[in-house]
């Protein structure tokens, strides 16, 4: 009994540890579903056939049979992964067990018992079931697998003292492991979402006020030459006054995409604010060319609102940057682009 608990606190232990570590490296994809790209399926079923592997390291012999949780991470590949997840696992945790045991009666035993699994499972996942209910299913199976094993080729006192309290611990486990695994699923993915949102703006999708600005603190801090492009659009409210703020928003956004798809390889775009927005560069070449391409490639790109072709230009003022404070280089482009716009506007000034 005592080498059965320390079995199970070792296997969770074991499972929580590196499926939050598959979360982790995966925040980026969550979340995780049988309608991901089979890409992701894939790796996540690598990750939980490892867990399966390392399980099976630290199992326990009883009467011929194998103690382990093995079912948790295959249960949790195919509720988070569905079909190509689950079958992933089991090629890893089959494939590893061949490699160190070669073929044997068990290794047999445990190929037609993990067949049988993985058919439930892929029948299973056609069923319009949820998650939760899902998991705990795989569950019941795996341990009703385990069951129709042993029966029979075990002592009743082995059974009594070693795998009922099994069968209860891994109820228990594998509530706890479906549960901390959706928890920090649902945390990391949040957590994803509000920085989105905290950094990105949500009409334009580039970066917004704050992390443009982090950005150029970034830039300034790297200690080599860079370039500061700010750009204001031109009449933005007499747009807004005529065509509405709907065509606004449109037209923040047009621009917004038309700058990041010309903004050369290792610069930014960001939208400081309102109707203004920087462009940041570490290598500009000529200044004055680059700049007059913004302006010019603003004016060229047609722009569109519910059928009606809205003229777009811009006013930019642009300023190389040496060894002085971002503030001071703001400040020197945002008045050439002052002088742009009192000189008649759709054009560039240098500061």
């Amino acid at each position: 009994m005592g080498q059965v608990l320390n079995i199970f606190f070792i296997n969770i232990s074991i499972i929580y540890l590196l499926i939050s570590l598959t979360f982790y490296v995966m925040r980026d994809v969550l979340p995780i579903q049988a309608s991901s790209p089979v890409s992701i399926r894939i790796w996540f079923g690598l990750s939980t056939g490892v867990i399966a592997v390392f399980l099976t390291t630290n199992s326990i012999m009883v009467d011929g049979a194998r103690i382990d949780l093995r079912i948790i991470p295959f249960a949790l590949a195919a509720v988070f992964a569905g079909p190509v997840g689950v079958t992933v696992a089991i090629i890893v945790s089959v494939a590893a067990r061949l490699m160190t045991e070669g073929f044997s009666s068990i290794i047999m035993n445990a190929l037609v018992m993990i067949s049988i699994f993985w058919t439930i499972a892929i029948g299973l996942s056609h069923q319009y079931i949820r998650r939760g209910q899902l998991y705990a299913g795989y569950i019941a199976i795996g341990m009703m697998l385990v069951l129709v094993r042993v029966v029979g080729q075990v002592s009743l006192d082995t059974f009594i003292n070693v795998f009922i309290p099994y069968f209860m611990m891994t109820s228990i486990g594998a509530w706890m492991c479906y549960w901390g695994a959706k928890k920090l699923e649902t945390h990391l993915w949040m957590f994803r979402l509000h920085t989105h949102r905290a950094t990105v703006d949500e009409l334009t999708g580039l970066p917004n006020r704050y992390r443009t600005l982090e950005r150029l603190s970034e830039v300034e801090l790297s200690g080599r030459p860079w370039t500061l492009f700010v750009i204001d659009v031109d009449h933005f409210k007499q747009l807004n006054d005529t065509y509405g703020h709907r065509a606004g928003d449109a037209a923040l956004h047009h621009i917004g995409k038309t700058l990041q798809a010309h903004c050369p390889a290792g610069g930014f775009v960001g939208r400081y604010g309102g109707e203004e927005f920087l462009m940041v560069l570490e290598d500009a070449g000529d200044v004055r060319l680059m700049a007059d391409e913004i302006v010019t490639v603003i004016r060229d790109t047609p722009f569109s609102f519910e059928g009606t072709h809205i003229p777009m230009t811009v006013s930019l003022g642009a300023t190389l940057a040496g060894a002085e404070p971002g503030t001071v280089v703001f400040e020197r482009a945002d008045a050439a682009l002052y002088a742009a716009k009192t000189s008649g506007r759709d054009q560039a000034k240098i500061g």
